[in-house]
């Protein structure tokens, strides 16, 4: 048989580059913090291309059912699939393999930029995995489940920061290798980290809670891998990175609240977050209380401090 995919054009896609796409995809909603970014797009009929992305890529089909003739590397067989609802496809990054379809669908995609997936996988498996191949029309229950916290930073803009970002990109990459490159975690040091490190992380965070931490730095400072550091980080302080820094900046709130005449949009965006709602949801999470209400409760105490200088 023929390879109809020689001498086809090749699309490489580069979803974190709104100009770097083909004509037959159209992005709706993107939002990219650091290696990672997170959308959706539509694609239109495609006769046949070589096809592929620059990132490590993991769509989800949300769309119509449609049907797909692809050719595996390496095969000169071609596969045809039906994709539905909730069937994954998995690209590894710089990777073409040739598709063609007729139809338009949308997809939910979190796109993790190579150097950073390629540090995850060296760090927690080193040389034990097999390199990825596409996947096409799989389902994964986990990957579903992960995905619900994709389409929350998408819908909040990225709410959560690069830490969060970060987190999610590190869980996904891990899976997606542990399950489909074979992967088996590799020794790790399972100790914790030194009381000087971890007062350098905690210093860290503290000094820059006004800035988008990222998960890398704080792995750094601590000597550790990403992932492994997550883990240490979490069973010596009993909560993940990601939450202390959250909690640290409703401390910092709650102090500017009683001791300055900030606005509270002000406050919000000195410790970094997204937008005032997104301040009001986490302070009311953790106090039970919107900011205003704080403050106004607090508010006596203001008074009366100043009545005394």
């Amino acid at each position: 048989m023929q390879d109809r995919s020689e001498g086809m054009r090749a699309d490489l896609v580069d979803f974190s580059n709104v100009v770097s796409r083909p004509r037959y995809i159209d992005i709706s909603q993107k939002w990219t913090c650091g290696p990672v970014t997170i959308g959706r797009y539509t694609h239109h009929e495609n006769a046949g291309a070589q096809v592929g992305t620059t990132q490590c890529t993991v769509s989800i089909h949300e769309g119509n059912i449609f049907k797909m003739s692809w050719l595996p590397i390496g095969s000169r067989q071609f596969q045809h699939s039906t994709l539905e609802a909730g069937h994954i496809q998995i690209h590894p990054a710089d990777t073409l393999i040739y598709k063609s379809w007729k139809s338009s669908s949308r997809m939910l995609f979190m796109a993790i930029d190579r150097t950073f997936a390629s540090k995850v996988v060296a760090d927690v498996f080193g040389e034990n995995f097999i390199e990825l191949e596409p996947k096409i029309a799989i389902r994964d229950p986990v990957i579903t489940g992960m995905a619900e916290a994709w389409k929350v930073e998408l819908a909040q803009r990225g709410a959560g920061g690069r830490i969060h970002a970060e987190a999610l990109a590190t869980a996904l990459i891990v899976h997606i290798f542990r399950t489909y490159g074979g992967a088996k975690k590799a020794q790790l040091a399972t100790g914790g980290m030194s009381t000087a490190r971890l007062s350098r992380v905690v210093n860290y965070i503290e000094e820059n809670l006004g800035q988008n931490i990222g998960l890398t730095i704080l792995a750094e400072l601590a000597g550790l891998s990403v992932h492994h550091f997550s883990e240490v980080f979490k069973s010596e302080m009993g909560i993940a990175p990601y939450h202390f820094i959250i909690s640290r900046r409703i401390h910092r709130a709650k102090e500017m609240l009683i001791t300055s005449e900030a606005s509270i949009a002000e406050i919000s965006n000195d410790l970094g977050f997204s937008g005032q709602s997104h301040f009001t949801e986490h302070f009311r999470r953790l106090t039970g209380v919107t900011p205003m209400r704080f403050r106004l409760a607090k508010k006596p105490i203001i008074d009366l401090a100043s009545t005394r200088k």
